[in-house]
């Protein structure tokens, strides 16, 4: 038997004897499981001079009073100890972090206002099993639900399809309800669940949330989330997040994320942080920032990331094919492979595809592309868009004076630049 919030706030409250005690307040909840339990009852009684109790449920019993079910009290009366406000239980509750809250809709993937709750019940437990997010659910509410309907279906037999339920089954729904003491929000559903959310979708809900929600929410995460959901934020927002987190957090999550990224975000941090992150870090990668860190950001040397597959000239298809297999999740592309000399000259390029259908003892400089296309460190950025979508390229290698590979800019990074400038220009004109 499913019932509402809304349904049950209207129930009567009675004691073992029958006497009328008050009405249901508030629901405490326990949020463990698939269908959180309701653990606790906080009844209001008066209604000029109101005063609240807490009860807990397994001294809450459902009987039938007037034809109708009412919430009995079995403990005594005289037992219970009413306060003139309302109890902030450490539990918790419909009211208070569901009801009129925003909460993450993981199926949908968007951020969403609970109007109402539907409850499952089993003998006299009761657990959570949707939250209702339409039009009705405010409806129900304001105790509009019959009027309504009734004017809708003047109008037209089927017009209260108009105004039906938005119900979201509660496994998809994470509260954001925020532990005041380490300031997280604890997940409601699991880690598995959130991984579906493409982290694009995921930077997005994050974006709707105001900023004290957006930060617990973020910590709430593991450390490669983290990275993957800052590589798709504004800088405004990266800054803001990565200024939340402790320095070994920091680190943590700059080390997942490919260079590029990384530097860019790093760009955005005070000088000290930025210092104090650098030091905590891996010898490798933070030479690796570092290195990035001296271009301008919008040049060539400033978008490029270093994590790219180098082959030396004397190597074969086969071992080049093995050099791949072994930077897999290192490097930022797989599409092409970079052939250096003894000094990191680049010789030559050559594509993934062009090495599977080889033999596997042919030198690799019979296959590669001599003279690649190459930008320079200082180039633009524009510079680097022409030259992409001239070549139809998916990654530019970029050199400097000496013709020295530094790495590689690869068109996701040019495209979100061109998005930016177009947003706005967009913005500007409007």
């Amino acid at each position: 038997m499913f019932l509402f919030y809304t349904q049950l706030q209207k129930r009567d409250v009675i004691d073992r004897h029958g006497r009328w005690i008050g009405w249901p307040h508030d629901f405490l909840i326990n949020f463990d499981g698939t269908y959180p339990p309701v653990t606790g009852l906080i009844i209001r009684t008066g209604r000029l001079r109101r005063q609240y109790v807490v009860v807990p449920w397994s001294q809450i019993h459902m009987t039938t009073v007037h034809r109708q079910e009412a919430f009995q009290v079995r403990l005594p009366l005289e037992s219970l100890v009413f306060t003139r406000h309302p109890p902030i239980p450490a539990e918790p509750t419909l009211r208070r972090n569901i009801l009129d809250q925003q909460v993450v809709d993981t199926y949908n993937r968007k951020v969403v206002r609970v109007n109402d709750v539907h409850l499952l019940r089993v003998n006299s437990s009761f657990r959570i099993a949707h939250v209702d997010v339409g039009l009705r659910g405010m409806i129900r509410r304001l105790g509009w639900e019959k009027p309504v309907d009734w004017a809708l279906h003047l109008v037209h037999p089927h017009a209260r399809y108009l105004t039906r339920d938005g119900f979201i089954a509660w496994k998809y729904v994470q509260p954001l309800t925020i532990n005041p003491v380490v300031g997280t929000i604890p997940l409601a559903v699991s880690q598995a669940e959130l991984d579906k959310i493409p982290p694009a979708d995921l930077s997005d809900i994050l974006v709707e949330l105001d900023p004290y929600q957006r930060v617990a929410l973020f910590k709430s995460l593991d450390s490669e989330m983290q990275g993957e959901i800052l590589g798709e934020l504004e800088q405004r927002f990266q800054r803001e997040l990565i200024s939340e987190l402790d320095i070994k957090t920091a680190v943590d999550v700059l080390e997942r994320m490919p260079a590029d990224e990384a530097t860019d975000i790093l760009q955005e941090v005070p000088r000290r942080d930025r210092e104090r992150i650098l030091g905590a870090m891996s010898v490798r990668k933070a030479n690796k920032l570092s290195e990035l860190l001296v271009h301008e950001e919008d040049s060539a040397g400033g978008l490029m990331t270093t994590e790219l597959i180098r082959l030396q000239v004397t190597c074969t298809v086969g071992e080049a094919i093995e050099r791949i297999k072994a930077m897999h999740g290192i490097a930022e592309t797989l599409y092409y492979t970079y052939v250096v000399d003894d000094q990191q000259h680049l010789e030559g390029v050559a594509s993934f595809r062009t090495l599977l259908v080889e033999p596997l003892d042919r030198p690799i400089t019979e296959i590669m592309g001599e003279r690649p296309i190459a930008v320079r460190v200082n180039d633009s950025a524009k510079a680097v868009a022409f030259i992409l979508d001239k070549y139809n390229l998916f990654a530019v290698p970029v050199i400097d004076d000496q013709g020295i590979l530094q790495g590689i800019v690869t068109v996701d990074d040019i495209l979100s630049i061109a998005i930016d400038a177009a947003w706005g220009e967009k913005s500007g004109l409007m």
